[in-house]
């Protein structure tokens, strides 16, 4: 999809009219469906008495967009009634591709809305409470942050994409400790909401996420961790099918990521370097719903795609890089850090130097597969840890990456 997919939308002029008559708006909390019946009223309903036990000196809205919804999302949101000094608006997104133009629809309301802030929740949601508004939203409201990003308390074989993927890149390139870049749930200033909806880069789907971190963290706002709690929603079953979920997930994660990365660049080649090196904190709240994994099958699938597909990985790794993952499948080694963080910035490398779309999809594929390598790895090393012993293998992982970023800057 063409990356500026945006710049012939518009608002419905009836949704315009009624931003017209609710601004100017403090707090919109913008919430983000599609198919999720079973979830969404309860999600409305928290927000609302959130919003209205916690800043009832405030003017504040839920918007609610629906993504193209086939079950009956629209019929249980028509069913929520807010306080009456919340006001409310209902549409559809903007475009039905994805949940990137769910949060285009929102900021271009609050654009027109005058909304001083913006939070984002997910329609399907368990696990929400009233305080969560309060939690993610003061660092904005008063003024400390641009950006607020929950952290949630996680299994250590939960959040697979973030933990060995996007976590450690987006800590060696821009130089910020958010544990978990692609949570979900975001409270954003209106500085950053209003380069966010310039951005050319604003992608239609769920790249949408790790594009406002980095975005934030580039363009020199205030990232914060704002929101600690135990994050259970209904989406999370439908990872039991990877093919048909999380697999399509990584490859627009993982291709917006690396969008942003060539984009900015100068920015973070010329930027200073930060390590933080030898303290491992321990996490003592709540224990996290378990995550079961099937490691023996996992490891089947990540051998059978390499060998189907370590032709493709020629063209975007170095031969000696190659000759080690040769060795790790045939006598079914360990995949460590340290060749993973090569790996990951090989194919950073050869994302920037590939221009047509079909290539870039047999990079990302391949690249998967080397993924599900490298968890199988962390599967088996921290098999037998607690979550904080795991815990301290990823940070060190991240600490790899950051060791390796010059080797970035020497191949981009």
């Amino acid at each position: 999809m063409n990356q500026e997919w945006n710049k012939n939308l518009h608002l419905n002029p009836e949704i315009i009219e009624q931003c017209k008559q609710i601004k100017p708006v403090d707090i919109i909390v913008g919430v983000l469906c599609k198919d999720v019946e079973a979830t969404v009223l309860n999600v409305l309903n928290v927000i609302n008495e959130g919003l209205y036990r916690y800043f009832p000196d405030y003017n504040k809205a839920i918007v609610t967009c629906d993504g193209g919804s086939t079950d009956k999302t629209v019929e249980a949101i028509n069913l929520f009634q807010p306080y009456n000094s919340i006001k409310q608006i209902v549409t559809q997104d903007i475009t039905v591709v994805g949940k990137g133009a769910g949060v285009m629809t929102i900021l271009e309301i609050a654009h027109e809305a005058e909304a001083k802030s913006v939070v984002l929740m997910d329609g399907d949601l368990l696990s929400i409470k009233p305080a969560w508004i309060q939690t993610i939203s003061n660092p904005i409201i008063y003024g400390r942050a641009d950006l607020t990003v929950p952290y949630y308390i996680r299994d250590k074989n939960d959040g697979v994409i973030t933990n060995n993927l996007v976590y450690p890149f987006t800590r060696a390139l821009y130089g910020i400790d958010v544990r978990q870049p692609i949570a979900g749930e975001y409270a954003l200033s209106k500085n950053l909401y209003e380069i966010l909806r310039k951005h050319p880069l604003f992608p239609p789907d769920f790249g949408v996420d790790i594009f406002i971190l980095t975005v934030a963290a580039a363009e020199g706002g205030y990232v914060k961790e704002g929101l600690f709690s135990l994050k259970i929603h209904e989406s999370t079953t439908r990872y039991l099918e990877p093919e048909k979920f999380l697999i399509p997930m990584f490859r627009k994660v993982t291709g917006s990521m690396f969008e942003l990365a060539k984009y900015y660049e100068d920015y973070w080649k010329n930027r200073s370097q930060l390590q933080r090196k030898g303290f491992y904190r321990e996490c003592f709240s709540q224990k996290p719903i378990p995550v079961k994994i099937d490691i023996d099958n996992l490891k089947k699938s990540f051998h059978h795609e390499f060998e189907s597909s370590k032709e493709i990985m020629r063209h975007f790794l170095p031969s000696e890089i190659m000759t080690d993952l040769e060795n790790i499948v045939k006598n079914d080694k360990a995949f460590d850090s340290d060749l993973w963080a090569e790996v990951v910035y090989n194919y950073a490398t050869a994302y920037k130097n590939t221009e047509k779309e079909p290539d870039r999809y047999l990079l990302l594929d391949s690249l998967k597969t080397l993924w599900i390598g490298r968890f199988v790895s962390y599967a088996i090393e921290t098999k037998d840890m607690d979550i904080n012993e795991a815990e301290t293998v990823l940070q060190k992982q991240a600490e790899v990456f950051e060791e390796k970023f010059n080797y970035l800057r020497s191949i981009y």
